[in-house]
């Protein structure tokens, strides 16, 4: 999304044109990056595990064995998540130091309100996004460090699944109920009046 805001802001007379070619393949690459980061789970089985301390006997959790080249899909997950984390504030600052440059050599600035709320939403939806990033980092640095001792930070690995789920439910939402383009507009009543009035003037002709 802030690359998209980027490629608008930076090339305006062709934004479009370049948009469709990021789109055209970034959509095929979204169905295979993930393979680059679960390859080694193809070979492996699911197995029903004891949660180290500080769980008490009988906490189990569903877990994975027999994995290819005995890698551990947490150390992948992190890379990603910081790879992305990265790249969105990267995006982003170059975003604003564009816009701020662009208002700079404007005499007056103005734009409607329709253009000012969809540019507040992506706003809020971009932050919420990069909120999310360092959350599941977070989650993943506690889990590498603490799992299996007796630090309170272990806990943390049951809240880990319902951040996931929050980031793919929440970020959506909020897009959704910010953006105008969602929003149904309303018709004045002197408008439907009109219009009915109107069509009765032409049957009755």
């Amino acid at each position: 999304m802030p690359v998209v805001r980027l490629v608008v802001v930076s090339f305006p007379r062709n934004h479009f044109k370049i948009n469709s070619i990021l789109l055209r393949v970034s959509v095929p690459l979204i169905w295979l990056y993930p393979l680059c980061f679960t390859f080694f789970l193809i070979p492996a089985v699911g197995v029903c595990r004891q949660i180290s301390s500080p769980y008490p006997l009988g906490a189990i959790h569903i877990y994975y064995a027999n994995a290819a080249f005995g890698h551990r899909n947490s150390y992948f997950y992190l890379y990603n998540t910081i790879a992305w984390l990265t790249l969105a504030i990267l995006a982003n600052i170059l975003l604003f130091l564009k816009v701020a440059k662009a208002r700079a050599q404007l005499i007056s600035f103005q734009k409607s309100a329709v253009s000012y709320k969809a540019e507040l939403s992506i706003t809020i939806t971009t932050v919420v996004m990069i909120l999310f990033y360092v959350i599941n980092g977070g989650f993943i640095i506690m889990y590498v460090l603490y799992y299996g001792t007796s630090s309170y930070f272990s806990f943390l690995v049951i809240v880990k699944a319902f951040a996931n789920d929050a980031q793919t439910c929440v970020v959506p939402w909020i897009f959704y109920l910010t953006h105008p383009v969602f929003k149904k507009k309303a018709i004045s009543g002197d408008l439907v009046f009109s219009t009915s009035s109107f069509k009765r003037r032409i049957n009755n002709s």
